[in-house]
């Protein structure tokens, strides 16, 4: 059975062996079944060697595979009327604590998709997705922004764009270490840092189309030779491209604090080259960017810590530099850079020991967590190469932290995109951005 690449490999269905059960304190009719850094709850049944369907904590569920399946715990939303589940109107596969017992992902038989046309022998071991044929099966679970900011608002047809993105790439996704565990060669060498827990961004100094004056415009129509592209600074948040400098772009909001970053350090960054980095701190003086992970930022304030550094030709083809380089442009520039925490060949490290920690109780170098913080979000494991492999290890305590934070409503404002028109939006919940920095 071919299936499509879903959307996002972190938030998708796997087809699972069952590795091992591990029994709970004080339970005898359920076990735990740990599975990529994750931990489902499953039946005293469930055997090591059974195969099924691996859905980690903060996927959606579509209401079809719900109804299907009778999981929902409002019975009227499923298929047979009498039976009840435990999954809310929301459908999210949530971290909580079930029986005292830490529950991040949900397990499910392979049976349970055949409604959906899929027979057992159809699904390997290791397959992905989201979707079976056109049925949708899951997605990421975002919450939706407050749109109050748009009450009022006069609906404009989408400005040009100047900027194309294979100048400006986004950020590959960084795949969970707990799935390619024993896939990765263990003689390679790999550069542990602190994962912080704050609003990607990337800032290119980058070929834009240039504002043609009508003399050029004239020239041009005439096939007579015009120069027709330019450098500028151009920002972006991890999936929206910002552009503040193009006069035709449509804003709604007076500042962004993807672009503050550019107008900040856009000097330093030479043509053709893109700074990946992370955002911590606050929006404004009484709004952190999320609870509780503001670290040592003051009230109103912000920094930014690079990650990666990119040179994109004009063709569009990128090239890292090393992770040696990037601390070496940062300090050259004045810039900070994700705080790295030590180095080890792969076939020594123990990810169990980098998750539940504070890393600033351990290394000089790691960035103080604020008051609340459950423990440091996890590392990123970085493998050279011309384009390095990145790998994340997540604490389970801050997956369910996360969780919380998603249950009272907090917008992750990675998934803040445009206006659904191609123009970008700069504010968050409508509220407008202190535009302190730190």
């Amino acid at each position: 059975m071919k299936l499509k690449e879903p959307v996002n490999a972190e938030y998708c269905a796997t087809v699972i062996v069952v590795k091992t059960v591990e029994p709970l304190k004080g339970r005898d009719r359920i076990v735990g079944m740990p599975m990529f850094g994750y931990q489902a709850i499953v039946g005293v049944d469930t055997m090591p060697g059974d195969i099924g369907i691996l859905f980690p904590a903060e996927v959606q569920l579509s209401k079809e595979y719900c109804r299907e399946n009778n999981l929902m715990r409002h019975s009227e939303l499923n298929r047979d009327n009498t039976k009840k589940g435990y999954l809310e109107d929301k459908r999210r596969v949530k971290a909580v604590k079930f029986g005292g017992h830490r529950s991040d992902a949900l397990f499910m038989p392979l049976e349970s998709l055949r409604e959906f046309g899929v027979e057992v022998g159809d699904l390997q071991e290791g397959d992905t997705f989201d979707h079976i044929g056109d049925q949708e099966i899951c997605r990421k679970y975002v919450v939706k922004r407050n749109q109050g900011a748009d009450n009022g608002r006069i609906k404009l047809q989408p400005s040009k764009k100047r900027a194309d993105k294979k100048y400006i790439p986004e950020h590959f996704s960084t795949t969970n270490y707990f799935r390619v565990e024993g896939m990765v060669d263990g003689s390679k060498r790999a550069t542990i840092t602190q994962k912080l827990h704050g609003t990607s961004v990337r800032i290119a100094n980058m070929l834009v189309e240039r504002k043609l004056s009508w003399f050029e415009r004239i020239r041009k129509r005439f096939k007579l030779p015009v120069v027709q592209m330019e450098y500028d600074i151009v920002c972006g948040s991890r999936r929206v491209i910002k552009d503040a400098n193009n006069p035709n772009q449509i804003h709604f909001y007076g500042t962004d604090l993807w672009s503050e970053w550019g107008d900040l350090v856009g000097d330093c960054i030479p043509k053709g080259f893109v700074l990946y980095g992370e955002i911590i701190g606050w929006k404004g003086v009484d709004s952190p960017l999320f609870k509780n992970y503001t670290y040592d930022c003051l009230p109103g304030t912000r920094k930014l810590y690079i990650y990666r550094v990119v040179q994109a030709n004009e063709d569009g083809v990128c090239v890292d530099l090393s992770w040696e380089a990037v601390k070496e442009f940062c300090r050259l520039n004045n810039l900070r850079y994700v705080p790295e925490l030590g180095s080890t060949e792969m076939k020594h490290f123990t990810p169990e020991q980098w998750i539940e920690q504070k890393y600033s109780d351990l290394f000089i170098e790691a960035i103080p967590l604020s008051d609340g913080s459950p423990c440091d979000e996890g590392v990123c494991i970085r493998i050279e190469g011309v384009v390095p492999q990145i790998y994340k290890v997540k604490s389970p305590s801050f997956i369910a932290h996360e969780s919380k934070q998603m249950d009272a409503g907090e917008v992750d404002i990675e998934e803040v995109g445009d206006d659904g028109m191609g123009n970008s939006v700069d504010s968050i919940n409508g509220d407008e951005l202190d535009s302190t920095l730190a």
